[in-house]
């Protein structure tokens, strides 16, 4: 049985590996038939996907009325994002360029944006209320980095140019959701038969639930961004991230928030958890906000404090 596992394990990885690649090339596609920037798509549509199994928790845990494991799902990717995945991009393309003027610009507001819900926390508490304001909080970022109306109503009025070039849009946006669900479905493969070989093998269950999770649940992000970056489109991927920290810290933890209000319980575990995810942040808007380039120097340094994070959990456990 451990061979068939490692044989699915393989399948999954080329499904990831390939699905990684055509997800890229149709972004970069759309991009330019609506003239939006990469970032900015890659912001919308990538980070929205990929944050899909997040989304799911969240909306699962407030249903089962266990809200918290939302919250500590959402410290944790945050964490891995802008950290492990960032980090081992970087590395692997030997740095990478910071193209995008909104990622510069807005670095420090993305850090508030995702320090806000820890604010909210101050009570023990993310209530009703405050799952409202983080959802305004972002519809109003979606209208900021949306906010050029008129070349808006340009891009709209290029799209339906022509019957056979919407025809030809439709198809590439197809294709990029098809790539996008096989990306998914691939990681949780990966997930899934990894976690079953390394319980064949007797790995400890918090060395499958530290590393083999936390990273199988990242692959989505990590695959597309080390495509970007062999595509020379470092600005998918850091729109992808940075979409993916706000798409948590606003939408996930709002709605999850709306349905079921999330109380602290061990307040101790999420405060450490959560200034730690801070700093990770800190960090990488830091590097984005200051420099033309993060260099592989750099990427090791984020990479350094996802392996802190990671014997920090672990004392923790």
């Amino acid at each position: 049985m451990i061979f068939l596992y490692i044989a699915l394990f393989f399948i999954s990885v080329f499904a990831l590996v390939k699905s990684g690649a055509k997800a890229v090339q149709k972004l970069v596609t759309i991009s330019r038939y609506l003239r939006i920037s990469e970032y900015v798509l890659a912001f919308i549509l990538m980070a929205l996907a990929t944050s899909l199994p997040e989304f799911f928790v969240g909306i699962n845990s407030s249903i089962a009325k266990a809200p918290i494991l939302s919250l500590g799902n959402v410290i944790g990717s945050n964490v891995v994002n802008l950290s492990l995945v960032l980090g081992v991009v970087v590395i692997f393309a030997k740095g990478i360029k910071i193209e995008s003027k909104i990622a510069k610009q807005d670095a420090w507001i993305v850090f508030f944006i995702s320090v806000l819900p820890l604010l909210l926390l101050i009570d023990k508490k993310l209530s009703q209320a405050d799952g409202v304001i983080l959802l305004v909080i972002f519809v109003w970022y979606l209208g900021r980095i949306l906010k050029d109306k008129e070349a808006f109503r340009k891009r709209m009025d290029h799209m339906v140019r022509t019957v056979e070039e919407f025809w030809k849009f439709l198809r590439n946006l197809l294709v990029l959701v098809l790539s996008i669900v096989i990306l998914l479905v691939g990681s949780w493969g990966i997930v899934k038969t990894a976690t079953l070989i390394a319980q064949g093998f007797e790995l400890p269950l918090i060395l499958i639930g530290l590393i083999l999770v936390a990273v199988g649940t990242s692959l989505p992000e990590l695959v597309f961004g080390i495509k970007a970056v062999i595509t020379k489109h470092e600005g998918m991927n850091l729109g992808n991230l940075i979409g993916s920290t706000v798409m948590n810290s606003t939408l996930i933890l709002g709605i999850t928030a709306v349905i079921y209000p999330i109380e602290i319980e061990n307040f101790n575990i999420i405060l450490t958890a959560g200034l730690f995810m801070v700093f990770v942040i800190f960090v990488a808007n830091f590097f984005i906000a200051t420099k033309e380039r993060i260099s592989w120097k750099e990427g090791i340094v984020l990479v350094s404090l996802y392996a802190v994070f990671l014997v920090i959990e672990f004392l923790l456990k």
